[in-house]
Order: C-alpha cells, then sequence, then structure tokens
C-alpha cells in the first residue's frame, strides 16, 4: 500500500513501534499515530488478519468489522473513555477475524500517549494469541499453569516419578494495591529471574497463577528440593529492590511426588496447592510435604483424590448429602441439621468430607461439588419442613467459595429454584475465611444478612483473631469444635476454658454450638454454659435423609 506520511511523524512511529516490539519479543504490534493519521502492525498480523498492509491510513478500514459482533460493544467500552482521556491504559480480550474467515481469542494490552495539552498522540500495545500462547506466562515468559500440567501428565504416562515444589510469597495483591500492576509485573520477572538463578538446569520451572512458582523434577531428591526452597526463602527475604523500593518477600511452600502412575496431574496438583496453603496458613511459611489427608498416605490420598475428581466430573456419581442432627440446648429437640456431603465407592467404602474437601477446596471441580451440596441440601431442606415446618438448615462453606463473586448469585439461585425459606438457612463459614481480605467478607455477609440467611463462624477459640472478626463481621452464631469438648468430664481446666469461650462468645453472638458432645456426662456439662445448640455422637451419628425422617420424624 502507498502512503504519504510526514517523515517526522513516520520516524516517531517506528521508533516507538520497535520499542514495542523488542518488550513482546517480536509478538503482534499495533501502534496508531493520531496526529499522523496512520497506524502500523507487525509483520505477522498483516499474514495472520489478512490486513492491506503495515501502514494503513486511519479510517481507510474499521477495525470493529474484524471483531466478531458479540465483542464489538464491549470493546468499544473500553476503548472510547481511552480516547476521551478518562482512562490510559487498555487489557480487554476479544474475538479477531483470521484470513482463513476463522475466530481466534486475541488479549490487547497497551496504552495511550497524550501530547501537552492532553490528546491522544500514540495508541497502541500488543495483541497476544491466546490460542498460540496458552502454554506461556506473557509476564515471565515462563511456562505457565497449562504446560505445568501437561509436562507432569507426561511424566505420569512415561511412568517417571517427579517431585514438584510450589513457591509462593505472601500478600502478593497488597503490594500490587500498594504499588500497582507495572511494579508487581517487574516483582514477577525479578523472582523469575532469581528462581532460574538458584535452579539453572536441574529443573523446569513454571508460573502457576499470581505469585506462585512451581518447580518439577525427574533428578532432585527431596532433600535437594527442600535445601532448594531454603535457598529461595532466604533470597526473598533479603528483599527485592525495584525503581528503588525493596520488598521483603515472605515464601510459602510445598512439595509432593508422584510415584504412583495412576493418577492425574491435576489431582496431583490438587494434592501441591492444599500443602501450600498448610505452609501458608499454620506452618509459617515452612515447606510442608504432602503426606496425605487424614486417613490415608501421601499415595493413597493422591489416588482417592484422583477417582473423587473423576466423579466430580461425572455429574458427582457416587455422592450423596448426610445430615448430623443439631440439637436444642434447653428442650433437646431436634432443631435442624447440618449437612455434610459423602462420597461412596466401591473401592473405598464410604469416604467422608474431612478426607478430601481440604485437598480439593482450591481445585477447578469444587465449584461443580459446591453446586451439588447446595440443590441437594435445599430440595432434602424442603423436604423436612413437611415433617418440621422450623426445621433449620445448616451448610459448611469454604474460604474458596466466598472469595467468588458468583456464590451467593449461585446460592440464591438455588434458593429460588427450590423453594426453600431462606431465613430457615445458615451458612457456616469455615474457620480459614477469617483470613480473607475483611472489607470483602464483611460485604458478603450483609449480603446474606438482606437475603435473612444466618452465618455461623466455625472454629471459634482457635487462633487468635476470632473476637475480632466477630467485632468487624457481625456474624450470627459461632461453633466451637469438639477439641473443647475432650476430656472435660474429668479435667477441671478444659471445662473452665470452655466456660471462659462460651461466655466470651455469648457477648458478641446470639447462638452457640458445641460439637462433640458424645455422652449424658458430657452433655450435662455444657448445658450448664451459655450453649444454645449441641451435636454429637450422644445424639446421632450423621443420618441419610431417609434415615433422618425415620429416627426424628416418622
Amino acid at each position: 500500500m502507498e502512503i504519504n506520511m510526514d517523515p517526522k511523524h513516520k520516524q516517531m512511529l517506528d521508533d516507538v513501534f520497535d520499542a514495542f516490539t523488542m518488550l513482546t519479543d517480536g509478538g503482534i504490534v499495533s501502534l496508531m499515530h493520531v496526529a499522523g493519521g496512520f497506524t502500523r502492525y507487525s509483520a505477522n498480523a498483516v499474514e495472520l488478519l489478512g490486513l492491506p498492509g503495515e501502514y494503513i491510513p486511519n479510517g481507510a478500514y474499521d477495525w470493529n468489522d474484524y471483531l466478531h459482533p458479540e465483542d464489538r460493544k464491549r470493546y468499544m467500552d473500553v476503548m472510547t473513555p481511552l480516547i476521551e482521556g478518562k482512562t490510559h491504559t487498555y487489557d480487554i480480550t476479544y474475538r479477531v477475524r483470521l484470513n482463513t474467515g476463522d475466530y481466534a481469542t486475541f488479549r490487547a494490552l497497551g496504552a495511550v500517549l497524550r501530547d501537552s495539552d492532553g490528546n491522544p498522540s500514540l495508541i497502541g500495545g500488543a495483541l497476544i494469541n491466546e490460542g498460540l500462547t496458552q502454554n506461556i506466562d506473557p509476564v515471565t515468559i515462563l511456562p505457565n499453569k497449562n504446560a505445568y500440567l501437561r509436562d507432569l501428565n507426561n511424566f505420569i504416562n512415561a511412568g517417571t516419578q517427579t517431585i514438584s515444589l510450589d513457591v509462593g510469597i505472601s500478600r502478593f495483591s497488597e503490594i500490587t494495591r500498594i504499588h500497582g500492576y507495572t511494579y508487581s509485573n517487574r516483582l514477577l520477572q525479578e523472582i523469575s529471574w532469581l528462581l532460574k538463578e538458584i535452579i539453572g538446569e536441574r529443573a523446569n520451572i513454571y508460573r502457576l497463577n499470581d505469585a506462585n512458582f512451581a518447580i518439577l523434577s525427574e533428578t532432585l531428591t527431596r532433600e535437594e528440593l527442600s535445601a532448594i526452597y531454603d535457598m529461595i526463602r532466604y533470597r526473598l527475604q533479603r528483599g527485592i529492590e525495584i525503581n528503588g523500593i525493596r520488598n521483603i518477600l515472605i515464601a510459602n511452600g510445598s512439595m509432593v511426588s508422584t510415584n504412583n502412575a495412576d493418577s492425574s496431574a491435576e489431582a496431583i496438583y490438587s494434592c501441591l496447592v492444599y500443602a501450600y496453603e498448610e505452609s501458608k496458613q499454620h506452618a509459617h511459611g515452612e515447606l510442608v510435604d504432602f503426606n496425605g489427608s487424614i486417613n490415608y498416605d501421601e499415595s493413597a490420598s493422591i489416588r482417592l483424590i484422583n477417582d473423587i475428581r473423576d466423579s466430580i466430573l461425572n455429574d458427582c456419581e457416587g455422592f450423596h448429602i448426610e445430615y448430623e442432627p443439631v440439637i436444642a440446648a434447653d428442650t433437646e429437640n431436634v432443631n435442624g441439621a447440618e449437612a455434610k456431603v459423602v462420597w461412596e465407592n466401591e473401592k473405598y467404602g464410604i469416604v467422608r468430607e474431612e478426607d478430601f474437601l481440604p485437598i480439593l477446596e482450591r481445585d477447578f471441580v469444587f465449584e461443580e461439588l459446591s453446586d451439588y451440596v447446595l440443590k441437594q441440601s435445599l430440595n432434602d431442606g424442603v423436604k423436612f419442613l413437611e415433617k418440621n415446618t422450623n426445621y433449620l438448615l445448616c451448610i459448611n462453606v469454604y474460604s474458596s467459595q466466598l472469595e467468588t463473586d458468583y456464590f451467593i448469585d449461585n446460592l440464591l439461585y438455588y434458593i429460588e429454584e427450590s423453594g426453600f425459606p431462606a431465613n430457615l438457612l445458615s451458612l457456616k463459614f469455615s474457620s480459614d475465611c477469617r483470613l480473607i481480605e475483611p472489607e470483602h467478607m464483611k460485604a458478603t455477609i450483609e449480603r446474606l444478612h438482606k437475603n435473612n440467611i444466618l452465618v455461623i463462624l466455625d472454629g471459634f477459640g482457635s487462633g487468635t483473631d476470632s473476637i475480632s472478626f466477630l467485632k468487624k463481621t457481625h456474624v450470627d452464631a459461632v461453633c466451637l469444635d469438639k477439641q473443647f469438648t475432650n476430656g472435660i468430664e474429668s479435667e477441671g481446666r478444659d471445662r473452665d476454658i470452655l466456660e471462659h469461650l462460651t461466655k466470651m462468645a455469648s457477648t458478641c453472638v446470639e447462638h452457640i454450638n458445641i460439637k462433640g458432645v458424645k455422652s449424658k456426662e458430657l452433655r450435662d456439662i455444657v448445658r450448664q454454659f451459655p450453649v444454645t445448640t449441641m451435636q454429637g455422637k450422644y445424639y446421632s451419628e450423621p443420618l441419610t435423609f431417609d434415615e433422618m425422617v425415620e429416627k426424628y420424624y416418622s
């Protein structure tokens, strides 16, 4: 295409274009010179999209014509405020028609440079073909989580034993909030270079997500990887300086091996993430070597998680809900039940939720299992109400659910669909929900209260922030774990602790639940304290829906 462009404008355009091309490592680049009246595209864009040339006059064609019709409005919603000076950068994903007529998904990242009067001078950035770069992290240029799972599966299929190490940074979102995305991306790049320096060619390095990196080795031993983690942790604690700002970085780490070839990479990854959360929340960053769940060793746990994941993906095959009766402390009448998910399989028998939920909580399949529990429990709850009009249903909720934007939307939809009264539903938040950002948690609880749903905090008394959490969020009830009832029949000191906790909780909430009531003597002691409901073996183990109806409502 023949062009007539001011040489100064063209030189300026080309200089900035070359800088963009270098930063994107030869990727697709587009750059518009507003005053010059032309947009330049990289040669690979011309070939891939079928553009008329590298230099195209502004207005010679409409970029919207290349976009998928469903994406055009969203594109204009981002670009219009950019042109008007209301925003300065853009990051949008849309579908673009290729020269073959097919559509490919691109992520567009860029910015606007303005003149001294504030008018747009240059607009442009990089186009990342998500299909071509689906295994590369665009920030660190390391292989990403997809590549990690692919490589791990290849090792498993080949029967090669490997060890995975997960290294992550605490409070990285706070660093991003304070210093911005440009700074945090530079920090991620520095961390990736540090890992390469320490590990060299001894293992593969991947960026998993946020500030988490995986190290995958088929040759290093557990001891060697443990020593590598200690070195990484030490170097990060010394801090990384960017633009004169030094951040002391606190590392967390986990490790898991693959010594059996009958499990998927996804199951192993779930175990790796579970151990990482243990390091972050309970081990003060010490390396946690995954050694299995409560009732299974490492190999058995990985195989179990693998089979459970397959069952979830197969429409939650083998799952059902059991209900542990909740007893009123004053009358000892049944006033509701706590729903507990159970998996039953010919190979494993009955597997309780405590053996798999903590490991699967951060797995993407957990969302599907969560929906199953909500729908089944609410539908059963409607049937229970036919027997007991005051039946209260309690459903357990985990931090990974509350961190999403759609959990409450799904919950409200299932409530409406089932017809279960929202005012008879309570959600029991797991103790690690206290680690969620306070303002987000406060807003979540306020929305639940607005819909007449009660909120219970589980694990009250463990940790040092229980009272602080209650004061900030205004939950309706707390639940004390059975660790506080063990031994109180014979140990006066334990009894004093339980009495103190219940009295302290009663100043903040209306209802207090005690678990682990396993004998008449223990029941009599507990009823002396300001407790409203009780659960435990003395009353009943968890029951299926039919067993619950037969025992209490027949």
